[in-house]
């Protein structure tokens, strides 16, 4: 598969980040930030990439545009995922990829690991590890956009809710050692803990 034929991708870059007190997206990460990592890890499984954004105080970050994700409010990462499914609307990708920003060691071949279940044109491909699901990341068809308007349209935000209203399958991933890939970072402690498991990969 080349380059130009690769499911494109969103960074779901848009949360509140109460826990943290500040942008997750922008702290300090790996040289760079947590979105920057992201961005290169992501970049090199996918084709395309847009970020999701609950503002517009960015038009684009280190080339990759910046879509807004429900008008500036908090509206969860559906909000984020539609607006990604909209920016791709008409190509010749049947999904899209979607990714957290602070998920900084979600595997490498995310992308061709879901891709290679093969899903049907309107079927759902999510993460799963240690048992739990992370819907987070995910593929997700281009043909359920107006769906997914109407679920927020209604004012549904559940994930899992949308998830399990249509077809699905899981892709299973391995523990690393003690550690789950999809480890999210919420807390400052849990970024600090990050930042040495980075440094001693």
């Amino acid at each position: 598969m080349t380059k130009p034929d690769r499911i494109p991708a969103v960074i779901l870059a848009g949360g509140a980040s109460r826990r943290m007190g500040e942008d997750k997206a922008m702290l300090a990460f790996g040289g760079g930030t947590l979105l920057s990592h992201a961005l290169t890890r992501i970049s090199s499984q996918s084709g395309p990439v847009v970020i999701s954004r609950h503002d517009g105080a960015m038009a684009e970050f280190a080339g990759a545009p910046v879509v807004t994700d429900g008008g500036g409010e908090h509206n969860g990462p559906l909000s984020g995922i539609l607006s990604a499914l909209r920016h791709f609307e008409g190509g010749s990708a049947s999904h899209i990829a979607s990714i957290a920003v602070d998920t900084p060691f979600f595997p490498t071949d995310f992308v061709d690991r879901l891709a290679a279940a093969d899903p049907a044109p309107g079927e759902i491909i999510a993460a799963r590890s240690n048992g739990r699901v992370h819907p987070v990341f995910a593929l997700w068809p281009l043909l359920l956009a107006d769906d997914l308007a109407a679920w927020l349209a209604a004012g549904n935000r559940r994930l899992m809710g949308f998830l399990e209203l249509h077809p699905h399958r899981f892709v299973d991933f391995e523990m690393t050692g003690v550690s789950d890939p999809f480890f999210n970072i919420n807390t400052p402690e849990e970024l600090e803990q990050a930042r040495i498991r980075f440094g001693s990969l």
